[in-house]
């Protein structure tokens, strides 16, 4: 029902003879209109079942369990968040289009939650479903699903196999699966991310530098996952004293999201477990972090500082009033730290685009460096083959690619055939028959 050959809106339809489980639900945004939303289910809806909070995953889930009375089933963390980024959705959602849901479908989800943990059998329909660490973000979730008559699904949604700051990379150690249906938003043959440090060692050096000058860095990033992930590291570096200590922003709701990190604690990789246990504190409370009250009083600085504000792919929320007071002047820095759909504001920049259109139909001319840094909380072509190879090791007969760009997603599928793996790209509407 969505991220057929294209990253964004992911939604599976699980059919059965009693009805459908849903996999994930969530918005496409470069897309425009009713294409931003799945397609419509053909069957009753009794469940469904996110992989994590992020919108292309989540957003439309409010708008699923409210027509359909179905189930909500996702881990503790997942369905936490996904109500915070779906209240700041439906808030910043255009003006001149009709909103998919209300505050009181969003209120729904918690009403027909059904808890769901790493490793732990539940039964949907007399389907086992079983959650596995997907290494993606907080509460990322891999959904495998066994029917009654033993034919079982794994379905990935955003996969990471290596560990990051955060977290520790995906379970690789899995039941019996026969048919995968795997993400490749970084399946083709250029996609090898670089080690972490090194880009993190770039990262900081390049953010240096414009402090030295004076300049500001703007940081666009995910509110789930990415945040995290550089706030971490600027800490990291500015405590080493290879990074000089400035004011680090954090405004959006990377705010309310990064108070989750404290709460599921025990979610995070061992390492982060124990220095909460033992500072009884907050992993983000750094006396260089700073919340934003008043952006007016941060326009208005002349010193150097940081600032890490949503949304990723510069689409709404704080980052357009960054990018507009200091975006414009060069000196600055603009480092975009995420994948970048097709068609949003942050992929026309990546892209090399420096007149930028903005929501309230003016243009802006982009005078500071734009430069990217593979924070990747994804997979790449090397760590996919590697975990659909572990797989096929057993009784897998068939693999499915969704969440990827179609010159990406046949890369990957001659390299897993090459290895003898049967692959299949399905289009937008298309029922795949498993037998």
């Amino acid at each position: 029902m969505g991220a057929a050959e294209r990253v964004g809106r992911s939604s599976l339809e699980v059919i059965r003879r009693e009805g459908s489980i849903i996999l994930d639900s969530g918005v496409d945004f470069g897309g425009r209109g009713r294409d931003k939303f799945p397609l419509d289910p053909q069957r009753d809806v009794s469940s469904l079942v996110l992989t994590h909070a992020h919108l292309d995953h989540s957003g439309y889930a409010p708008a699923v369990v409210s027509k359909w009375g179905c189930d909500f089933l996702a881990t503790p963390p997942t369905v936490d968040v996904s109500e915070i980024l779906l209240r700041d959705f439906l808030n910043l959602f255009p003006e001149d289009e009709p909103k998919p849901f209300t505050n009181q479908d969003i209120g729904l989800l918690k009403k027909r939650e059904r808890s769901i943990r790493f490793g732990m059998s539940t039964q949907v329909d007399g389907w086992e479903v079983i959650p596995f660490n997907a290494g993606h973000v907080l509460g990322s979730a891999m959904i495998y699903l066994r029917s009654p008559d033993g034919i079982s699904l794994l379905y990935t949604g955003d996969l990471n196999t290596s560990n990051t700051r955060t977290l520790r990379g995906a379970d690789v150690n899995l039941p019996e699966v026969n048919y995968l249906v795997i993400e490749s938003t970084y399946g083709g043959d250029q996609d090898v991310h670089p080690s972490r440090r090194k880009v993190e060692r770039k990262f900081v050096e390049d953010i240096r530098s414009v402090i030295q000058s004076g300049g500001v860095t703007i940081v666009p990033a995910f509110a789930l996952g990415r945040a995290q992930e550089v706030l971490l590291t600027l800490i990291h570096y500015m405590e080493s004293g290879f990074l000089p200590e400035v004011p680090i922003f954090v405004d959006g709701m990377i705010r309310e999201v990064s108070k989750f990190y404290t709460i599921y604690w025990s979610w995070l990789r061992p390492e982060l477990q124990r220095r909460v246990r033992e500072s009884k504190k907050g992993l983000f409370d750094h006396r260089a972090i700073e919340e934003v009250w008043s952006r007016d009083e941060i326009l208005d600085l002349s010193e150097p500082f940081i600032v890490v504000t949503t949304s990723g792919m510069l689409q709404g929320g704080p980052v357009l009033t960054y990018l507009k007071h200091f975006g414009t002047k060069r000196g600055n820095l603009i480092y975009l730290t995420g994948y970048q759909v097709k068609g949003t504001r942050g992929r026309l920049l990546m892209d090399g685009e420096r007149d930028i259109p903005m929501p309230d139909g003016s243009t802006i001319r982009i005078e500071a460096d734009v430069k990217f840094a593979d924070f990747s909380a994804h997979a790449d072509q090397p760590n996919l083959i590697n975990f659909v190879s572990k797989l096929s090791e057993s009784e897998l007969r068939e693999v499915i690619l969704v969440h990827g760009e179609p010159d990406k997603m046949r890369q990957l599928r001659r390299k897993l055939e090459k290895r003898g793996i049967r692959t299949y790209i399905p289009r937008l509407g298309e029922v795949v028959q498993l037998s």
